[in-house]
C-alpha cells in the first residue's frame, strides 16, 4: 500500500512543466501538461515567480497544455490582480481550442490578453508599458 501511494503521488507530480524565459525583457513562462487540481500548486508558484521578477506584464505560453480546470483559470486571474496595481497585464499565447472556448464562455478573454503568436503578446506588453508608442494592444480573435 505504501508503494502505491508513493507511485501516485510521483504521477501527479510529473504533469505539469514550466520554464521561464524572457522575450524582448518580457518574461515568458512555458507551461507544459496539465493544470488542474493537482498541478495548480506548482503553476501558482511559477506564475508567482515570474511575477516577483517585477516586470510589469507577463506572457503565459499555452501551446503545450493539454488541459486546464477551474484552479488554473483562478491561477490567472489572481496574476492579473497583482499586475493591475502596476499597470501590468497577462497575456497568454498558443491556447488551444478547449481552453480558448472556456476563455470566451466565461468572458475571461476579457481580462486577459490572449493572442495567436508570443510576438503579438509582446507587441502588446511593450504597448501597455507605453501607450504612446502608437501599437495596439488590443488582442487577436483566437
Amino acid at each position: 500500500m505504501r508503494c502505491r501511494a508513493k507511485r501516485e503521488f510521483f504521477m501527479e507530480t510529473v504533469r505539469i512543466e514550466t520554464k521561464l524565459r524572457h522575450l524582448d525583457d518580457v518574461p515568458v513562462l512555458d507551461v507544459t501538461g496539465e493544470i488542474d487540481i493537482y498541478t495548480t500548486p506548482q503553476f501558482k508558484d511559477a506564475v508567482s515567480a515570474a511575477i516577483d521578477e517585477g516586470k510589469p506584464s507577463i506572457i503565459i505560453n499555452m501551446i503545450d497544455v493539454t488541459y486546464m480546470d477551474s484552479s488554473g483559470f483562478g491561477t490567472l486571474l489572481s496574476a492579473t490582480r497583482r499586475l493591475r496595481p502596476v499597470e501590468g497585464g497577462l497575456y497568454l499565447t498558443g491556447c488551444n481550442e478547449a481552453i480558448s472556448r472556456m476563455l470566451q464562455i466565461t468572458r475571461l478573454n476579457t481580462i486577459f490578453g490572449i493572442f495567436a503568436t508570443e510576438e503579438e503578446a509582446v507587441a502588446a506588453a511593450h504597448a501597455l508599458a507605453q501607450p504612446a508608442s502608437g501599437v495596439s494592444a488590443a488582442p487577436v480573435s483566437a
